[in-house]
């Protein structure tokens, strides 16, 4: 037996050993997953410091306000998993963001797909931007989401019980990419 008939053969026995260990996400795994992650949400700590699993608990159920105990697992790299009693509890939290702890920006975000948790993205997070200097006619509820849109996606627009957004400045919820600089200034033609 030659030396190539040799390494053919290995490489054979090596790609059915591989084959072997595929498992195959099945309907029942799918629909059980999802029933955890429901509750669940996936936060990094942007910090290069270690971040305490047990001082985190503390801090964050103290300022999200929860009723019931919220479960956190840390994942590595400043990357936890946040389980809370319902989905309403998760919800709250994720809508009333944006977060911190110990001066560090924390990302939230709800677990997807199949892989390792270390790779979902945390490269967006929603903050409150108020936006200055609109003309009376642009104080509405469609012309903030216009101007917000210029900055990134507008989740919410606040507005009085009439839909209007009159005052100072208007407030407008928009997921912000962290990774991408800030836009400032929005020019209104």
């Amino acid at each position: 037996m030659d030396a190539e008939e040799l390494l053919r053969k290995c490489q054979a026995s090596v790609s059915k050993e591989e084959e072997a260990d595929i498992v195959t996400f099945m309907r029942w795994m799918k629909i059980k997953g999802e029933e955890v992650a429901a509750n669940c949400l996936v936060g990094k700590v942007l910090t290069s410091r270690s971040i305490n699993k047990e001082c985190l608990k503390a801090a964050m159920q103290m300022a999200w306000r929860i009723v019931k105990e919220v479960t956190i697992e840390s994942m590595g790299d400043n990357i936890f998993l946040f389980k809370f009693a319902s989905e309403e509890e998760k919800k709250r939290v994720l809508m009333g963001g944006s977060w911190h702890f110990d001066r560090a920006l924390i990302v939230l975000t709800e677990p997807t797909g199949i892989g390792d948790i270390k790779n979902q993205s945390f490269t967006h997070t929603t903050f409150w931007v108020q936006l200055h200097n609109i003309p009376i006619m642009c104080m509405n509820k469609e012309a903030i989401q216009k101007l917000g849109e210029k900055i990134s996606t507008v989740k919410e627009v606040e507005t009085d019980e009439a839909g209007e957004c009159i005052g100072q400045f208007a407030r407008a919820r928009i997921s912000i990419d962290i990774s991408q600089p800030l836009k400032k200034i929005v020019f209104l033609q």
